[in-house]
């Protein structure tokens, strides 16, 4: 008999799942328990794809005087973000991800270090921390050497915030009560998300991010060219006079109406080359998306 997702996992994994269980009041649901385990596999999947496109690679250990940035995965599917090192120190950013939550519980700090190599398989140990101590490491990923701290900084930060979002998002696929009403990306989520993550208020965070947004309405409705950083630019062009025309529904095969529009200026946003090549590399089947016929960037 085919072996189920969750005895494919590792006996510490299945230990953590089952506690996770029973906090939930599903102890010995068998079917909680495989929809659990798979998900937990995704996520790996996950971490797996997302240091290779960011060039990252895995190794055994990372030892106190290593300067590279490095991403840890513990068994309890948390995430361990190290920035490379500076002198003495590095950054580091602990998260936590819950089942019922749209934002991780986040902790941070600005001048640590390991206290001893990190292993695979065992507990990692931090001194100048807030956390001082992880679970133990199921994978440890470093950036590769030769490139600058800066770029190391970027990699790591993008590794992070993309990861911890998308094990929320698996999270709400989970059969367990309240998982699936989690609200991720909404305004209110973001902003949290983005003060948690900087140690502010979320009054600073939100005011932050109106400001920039009132930048990019601004210089668009200016006739500049405004650059959203790696999502791409936004500008205005000019749309000419269309008549009213009849359009086929490629669904349903229904004839439909568009309406005449007159000439006007229109809003038109390019979405840069690295996000298009990001794109292609997504399964479709994990976003949950089917084909709904080509939209061009505007």
């Amino acid at each position: 008999m085919e072996a189920s997702a969750y005895e494919l996992l590792p006996q510490a994994i299945r230990l953590q799942l089952d506690a996770l269980l029973a906090d939930a009041g599903k102890a010995g649901d068998q079917a909680a328990r495989d929809n659990l385990a798979s998900i937990w596999s995704e996520k790996f999947k996950l971490f797996t794809a997302q240091i290779s496109a960011l060039g990252m690679r895995e190794i055994d250990q990372l030892g106190p005087e290593d300067p590279r940035g490095a991403i840890l995965l513990t068994y309890s599917g948390s995430l361990i973000s190290l920035g490379p090192r500076r002198g003495k120190d590095r950054w580091l950013e602990y998260a936590s991800i819950k089942l019922r939550a749209d934002v991780p519980e986040l902790v941070r700090g600005d001048k640590i270090n390991l206290s001893a190599p990190a292993l695979r398989d065992q507990a990692a140990v931090f001194e100048g921390s807030p956390l001082k101590r992880s679970s133990a490491l199921y994978r440890i990923a470093v950036c590769p050497e030769g490139i600058s701290p800066d770029e190391q900084e970027r990699r790591v930060r993008e590794a992070t915030v993309y990861l911890t979002n998308g094990f929320i998002k698996l999270n709400k696929t989970l059969s367990l009560s309240g998982a699936e009403d989690v609200d991720q990306f909404t305004s209110k989520a973001i902003i949290n998300y983005v003060a948690k993550k900087n140690g502010v208020t979320q009054i600073l965070a939100r005011g932050l991010i109106d400001d920039y947004l009132s930048m990019i309405e601004t210089g668009i409705l200016l006739g500049e060219r405004v650059s959203v950083g790696k999502l791409g630019s936004a500008s205005l062009r000019f749309q000419a006079a269309r008549k009213a025309r009849l359009v086929k529904n490629l669904k349903t095969g229904e004839d439909l109406l568009v309406p005449a529009k007159p000439a006007m200026m229109a809003p038109r946003f390019k979405f840069s080359q690295a996000l298009k090549d990001k794109c292609t590399s997504l399964d479709p089947t994990y976003l949950g998306q089917d084909d709904e016929g080509d939209d061009d960037d505007d």
